[in-house]
């Protein structure tokens, strides 16, 4: 999971509650395909996942047993092969808010968390589905039934899923159906920077909306570091005017540096590219919608900056469930 600030994926499940049946969340997609989706954990591959879903999902739920869960197969023609994976799932709840979550994933566990299950989870093969309608048939859906029952008192529910693959029988395509989240804010590079690495900088624009730590992403010289400058838009300004050596025209784009922040790079996938990376929450408060900074990053080894990337703010995310 991605602190609730890179991109917001929202799983639509099922938890089977004692007496009361199957409520589906978000209720919306009760019975129609939503507009994404998400991998099984273990169904391919080793994945942990966590799933956070708001209270205003789950008041009907309070006072219930949470008994079971189940995640809906995503529309589309192809069938889907069968498959079995292995996890394990804890759930906990707390009243904070669904924004209000960390890429530590420890963080967002509670402290009533109960382990639920643990054990062997059999994947059904799936056939085609034609149009947007997908009913929560067996063929459709991977449930789980709980070992040991959650009773969910009220606040943010967190699922907490880790699941391993079981060698020679993987799901290599079995996607659950999911809610994506459309808010996000807006980033134009405006230049500056020199260099091997002067365009490898990515800000995440699905990451800032209010209520969610901005994600900044930088590329430079393996095992050095890097600092990421944010502060107010200014007019180009020569980085040898502060003593600097840049292996090129390098400018510092900002009139104000008011946040500095370090960051290792590590190794990459290329023996010439280290990967950076940091947060910046933005306050959860309508306020900060619009919000314009300037963010560049600084390769300590080579004295180069990256290009200078102006971001904004955008309206904060509505779904109130984040994966």
């Amino acid at each position: 999971m991605r602190r609730a600030a890179q991109i917001l994926t929202f799983s639509c499940f099922a938890a089977a509650v004692a007496a009361q049946g199957n409520a589906v969340v978000p209720a919306s997609s009760a019975t129609t395909d939503a507009n994404s989706l998400i991998w099984i954990p273990g169904a391919s591959q080793d994945v942990r996942q966590q799933i956070l879903i708001g209270t205003s999902h789950l008041s009907g739920l309070i006072g219930q047993q949470i008994t079971a869960l189940e995640w809906r197969r995503s529309a589309e023609a192809g069938s889907f092969a069968a498959g079995t994976a292995h996890m394990s799932i804890t759930i906990s709840s707390e009243a904070v808010a669904t924004y209000d979550c960390s890429s530590a994933f420890a963080s967002n566990i509670a402290p009533n968390a109960v382990q639920v299950f643990n054990g062997t989870v059999n994947i059904p093969a799936s056939p085609g589905v034609q149009g947007n309608v997908v009913p929560w048939s067996s063929q459709n859906t991977v449930r789980i039934v709980f070992q040991t029952p959650f009773t969910y008192n009220g606040g943010r529910l967190c699922i907490d899923a880790l699941g391993s693959s079981v060698s020679g029988q993987q799901a290599e395509w079995w996607p659950a159906d999911a809610n994506w989240d459309q808010a996000q804010g807006t980033v134009v590079n405006v230049g500056g920077g020199c260099g091997a690495y002067a365009g490898h900088t990515y800000i995440d624009e699905h990451s800032i909306v209010v209520g969610s730590p901005a994600a900044f992403t930088t590329f430079g010289t393996p095992w050095g570091f890097a600092i990421a400058a944010t502060g107010q838009a200014g007019p180009a300004f020569p980085l040898t005017l502060l003593g600097f050596n840049p292996p090129g025209n390098c400018h510092l784009m900002l009139g104000t540096i008011d946040i500095l922040q370090l960051s290792p790079l590590i190794p990459a996938g290329s023996a010439n590219l280290g990967r950076g990376t940091c947060e910046l929450a933005i306050p959860n408060l309508a306020a900060a919608q619009g919000l314009t900074l300037r963010t560049q990053w600084f390769d300590w080894a080579t004295e180069a900056t990256t290009d200078a990337l102006e971001w904004s703010v955008g309206s904060a995310p509505t779904l109130d469930m984040v994966m």
